[in-house]
């Protein structure tokens, strides 16, 4: 019976994840597709990308719409506007009785504080610190998009190696290892030809922080010039843990952490939490940020029912 059930949506800047549960949280379905930031890549294909990751969660769970709740946590979403555009979008698709939009920065929170508060790092193709006191005032920090923001994201990362990657090319910096890389990465033989790929009009933001994969690796296996970028990157990702918990006076909060790039690298997770100190309370990772979601929908639920 759909009255009970529970969808819940975590849309980012490479991929958009769909899951439906009981009441109970017993997932019966998932659905996957790719980027649904609204900024990014635009509203149109990040509905399309909402709709295709929802019918095949709907598919694998082999029910109908509408459920009882959902929740959607999506990246470039985090601005009332954004919101009211998406809550419109989703009331003429059916998917639920009941939807909450939020920004994915709270998935993690829910998904990945003890008691739902906390600082929320995401780090993926973006990046966004988001705060959330006891009392239930917000902070956020961060999520300007990749032209305004990003510090420390895998679209930041990435381009800061590629910089690199063409300063070495220049005799201006010594990052061998970086250039080789990227030469690899992007499939061509010199330096120059990484202006034709990199600059191509089908070269997305997403597209781009794949490179950031390949810092990591380097990274891990050694390169002293991929550790330095990461050393840059975990200090950018620690303000944005910091500004938060500051706006919000929350000393030693726990931090939530999700995001393909955060979740990707164990020395990126070990440079943030030395540059963070004794700052921030416990360090959770959560991989599957739409169980947030899940948790955000039952609540959902859960307040319909007592206010019924």
């Amino acid at each position: 019976m759909t009255h009970s059930l529970l969808l819940g949506v975590d849309g980012g800047g490479s991929r958009t994840r769909a899951l439906i549960a009981d009441a109970e949280g017993r997932l019966l379905g998932s659905g996957a597709s790719g980027a649904s930031n609204l900024r990014a890549a635009g509203f149109a294909a990040a509905a399309g990308a909402l709709r295709a990751a929802v019918e095949a969660a709907f598919a694998c769970a082999g029910t109908t719409r509408p459920v009882a709740a959902a929740c959607f946590g999506l990246a470039g979403a985090g601005r009332e506007d954004e919101q009211a555009q998406i809550r419109a979008w989703l009331a003429a698709q059916g998917f639920a009785r009941r939807v909450q939009v939020v920004p994915n920065a709270a998935l993690a929170l829910a998904a990945g504080t003890p008691d739902g508060w906390g600082v929320a790092l995401i780090c993926g193709t973006g990046s966004i610190g988001y705060g959330r006191a006891p009392d239930g005032r917000v902070a956020r920090a961060g999520g300007w998009g990749y032209l305004l923001g990003d510090e420390g994201s895998g679209y930041d990362l990435a381009q800061r190696g590629l910089r690199l990657a063409t300063q070495t090319a220049d005799g201006r910096a010594a990052a061998a290892g970086v250039l080789r890389a990227a030469l690899d990465h992007w499939g061509v033989p010199e330096p120059a030809g990484l202006i034709a790929r990199v600059y191509a009009p089908d070269v997305t933001p997403a597209r781009i922080a794949d490179f950031a994969r390949v810092i990591v690796a380097l990274a891990e296996a050694g390169d002293p010039d991929a550790r330095g970028l990461l050393h840059e990157a975990a200090g950018e990702l620690a303000r944005l843990v910091l500004a938060p918990a500051r706006a919000l006076g929350l000393r030693r909060p726990p931090v939530a952490l999700a995001g393909g790039l955060l979740m990707a690298s164990p020395r990126l997770r070990a440079e943030l939490a030395a540059a963070l100190g004794g700052v921030a309370g416990p360090l959770a990772t959560v991989e599957e940020p739409a169980q947030g979601a899940l948790v955000l929908a039952r609540r959902l639920l859960a307040s319909d029912r007592d206010s019924g």
